[in-house]
């Protein structure tokens, strides 16, 4: 799972709802501290595993001039009303990037 919320709700939101031994990707940054039970951390054996935000503008400008491909490592595009076999289609070996097409 990953919380990119941007709010502390949300990180209580994603930790009332991971299932036992699961993983959170903690993208949000929060400004204020956050109070929330380790206990449910610890009895699930929940992994919260930070990940840092980097420089966007060099990013989008290597993008932007195609300096980067992205499509080699795209496996495939699932329209939004697929999402569930989008996710478990993303687990399998292999697999490098999944898309959801929120037009579809």
């Amino acid at each position: 799972m990953v919380e990119a919320s941007g709010s502390p709700n949300g990180f209580d939101t994603a930790l009332n709802i991971i299932k036992p031994r699961g993983i959170m990707v903690c993208k949000s940054t929060f400004h204020e501290m956050l109070n929330f039970n380790i206990a449910k951390i610890i009895i699930d054996e929940i992994t919260l595993v930070g990940s840092r935000c980097g420089l966007f503008a060099p990013a989008l400008r290597l993008l932007k001039n195609n300096k980067i491909l992205v499509e080699p490592i795209i496996s495939d595009i699932f329209p939004f009303s697929e999402s569930v076999a989008a996710f478990e289609y993303a687990q399998q070996k292999g697999v490098l990037k999944v898309l959801l097409d929120f037009q579809k």
